[in-house]
């Protein structure tokens, strides 16, 4: 293991989680002192930008992530079963779009004498790490499944991914009117009842951004990648 290249891995974590926390706080701090129909707009923009931090900081992490495990040449054999899976994805895909039997062939060769390959994949090939556009539990357990980190914490948080987040982001992504401020009675709204629920989405989601720039530090420093 390079720690010189794991530290420019955290460097570039670091980096790209302080400017979208910096982004964020300006938005949450312009609702906690609107009002009204006013903070009602801006909760629905804190939730969009919200979400597209969200997707786009795991992409992110997930590619620099690889970048870094190519950068270390180690052979297949040595690292844990799913980045065998990583590593095979393109030949598979090519497979899976072609009836050739050649392929077929080639593909099982990669399979049975993978040992002495070096670990290589094209991270920011979609097909590596796709977030799908639609961010969901279920989309990050398979990012998590392929750069071999833990999914419990984020199990436990699939309410407020599926529902809190995406389920609201959608809606007002697809042009619908969606109401987080309630009415008391006439022109008197329930502002506080809204900021506290946006302000439970937003610490939760940069928790667990938090919570996976710490496991792939964590899992660099533990070289939890290769087999046990």
């Amino acid at each position: 293991m390079s720690k010189g290249l794991l530290e420019k891995l955290q460097e570039k974590l670091d980096k790209e989680l302080a400017w979208r926390k910096k982004e964020l706080a300006f938005i949450k701090g312009n609702i906690d002192s609107a009002e009204g129909e006013i903070l009602n707009t801006l909760i629905r923009s804190g939730i969009s930008m919200l979400y597209a931090h969200w997707e786009g900081y795991i992409k992110i992490a997930s590619r620099a992530y690889l970048a870094y495990l190519n950068e270390q040449n180690y052979k297949l054999s040595d690292l844990r079963e799913n980045f065998l899976v990583l590593h095979l994805t393109k030949a598979i895909i090519d497979v899976k779009q072609s009836n050739k039997k050649t392929k077929f062939a080639t593909l099982l060769d990669k399979i049975f004498n993978h040992e002495q390959e070096n670990f290589k994949v094209p991270y920011m090939d979609s097909s590596i790490v796709t977030t799908e556009s639609n961010l969901n539990y279920d989309t990050l357990h398979e990012i998590l499944f392929s750069v071999g980190l833990d999914s419990e914490k984020y199990e436990l948080k699939r309410v407020f991914i599926d529902k809190k987040l995406l389920e609201n982001r959608n809606k007002i992504a697809h042009g619908e009117f969606t109401s987080f401020v309630r009415k008391q009675g006439g022109d008197t709204y329930l502002n506080d009842d809204a900021r506290e629920e946006f302000e439970a989405l937003y610490r939760t989601i940069l928790e667990l951004m938090d919570e996976f720039k710490d496991q792939i530090i964590s899992a660099g420093l533990d070289q939890a990648y290769l087999k046990k």
